[in-house]
């Protein structure tokens, strides 16, 4: 089962009524077919619009009644919650600065062990891997998919040719990172993060009004990322891929093309999309993925019919 952008902490998230964490693990039971791993995909704690803890309490009942079905946890890092990577990676500094390892390392995947409110979880950023029955599952949060890293990497692109040096693979992670944990820290400052969301809605809406309602970058369907998840399966060298799952855009779609891999996109869990000044007809809100060894499916929490299926 795939879970992603519940953003808990600034009080959107569709699970953070009980009652919702409740039934989601009722149709967990209901249609997960024998699950035996559940996928965080990515902005499950918001870190940019809140302080980390009350996002980490307000996701302490959904992570709880997880831990109670007794499967595997495993958590894909996004963009919003980036900062948990951070402390890992500075974690890991220290530890090879106390061993005198003073050479910098850029590790373009890394996975750690971590506990969240007693719940153990596993960690990977920003792809995590799995192979079943010979197919091969890519899960990753989608924030490094062309289009919506474009911005950086054009600063970046920029700052090398003035040095005359060609970009390198950390680049991007690098610059993301500068943005991500200036973000993060200004989230400390209750005005700021309450400034910065007023921002974000009014340049959405605007932007939503200019373009078009289906063609702002967030709501962005899985056919028009397909050539960016393409390329980003090669940039990665992440080899023959069956299945490529990723969330980020908070629109829920399955699309292959050509004999491909099978896109697959979790949706949200925020409520969000229920107040949206200007709605959009083809977003489904609450929406999760349930994969077993020959297809994909995604449900959307309290209907009972599934919104699409797709054999992998």
């Amino acid at each position: 089962m795939v879970i992603s952008d519940t953003h808990f902490g600034p009080g959107t998230s569709t699970l953070s009524s009980r009652k919702m964490v409740d039934y989601l693990i009722w149709e967990l039971w209901r249609y997960g077919e024998g699950c035996d791993e559940i996928v965080l995909l990515g902005d499950i704690l918001d870190l940019w619009r809140t302080r980390p803890e009350k996002a980490i309490r307000d996701a302490g009942y959904f992570l709880q009644r997880l831990s109670e079905l007794g499967v595997r946890i495993s958590y894909v890092i996004g963009n919003h919650d980036h900062h948990l990577m951070i402390m890992n990676q500075e974690s890991d500094i220290m530890e090879r600065a106390a061993r005198g390892e003073t050479f910098s390392v850029y590790l373009p995947n890394m996975s750690w062990y971590q506990t969240i409110h007693s719940v153990g979880l596993e960690m990977h950023y920003p792809v995590y891997t799995k192979i079943r029955r010979n197919r091969r599952f890519v899960f990753t949060h989608g924030h490094h998919l062309s289009g919506v890293s474009s911005f950086p990497l054009q600063v970046v692109e920029k700052l090398r040719c003035l040095s005359g040096e060609s970009p390198c693979p950390a680049d991007l992670e690098r610059m993301m990172a500068y943005a991500y944990e200036s973000i993060y820290r200004s989230s400390y400052i209750g005005e700021m993060a309450e400034l910065e969301d007023r921002l974000w809605k009014m340049s959405s809406v605007f932007d939503r009004v200019k373009s078009g309602i289906l063609k702002t970058l967030q709501f962005t369907p899985v056919e028009r990322h397909y050539d960016a998840i393409m390329n980003f399966i090669a940039e990665q060298k992440l080899g023959p891929v069956d299945c490529f799952v990723y969330g980020d855009t908070h629109r829920a779609g399955i699309y292959r093309r050509d004999g491909g891999p099978l896109a697959v996109n979790s949706g949200c869990l925020t409520g969000e999309a229920r107040r949206d000044l200007i709605p959009n007809p083809e977003e489904i809100p609450d929406t999760y993925v349930v994969l077993s060894d020959l297809k994909a499916t995604i449900r959307q929490i309290g209907r009972p019919d599934p919104v699409c299926v797709q054999e992998v």
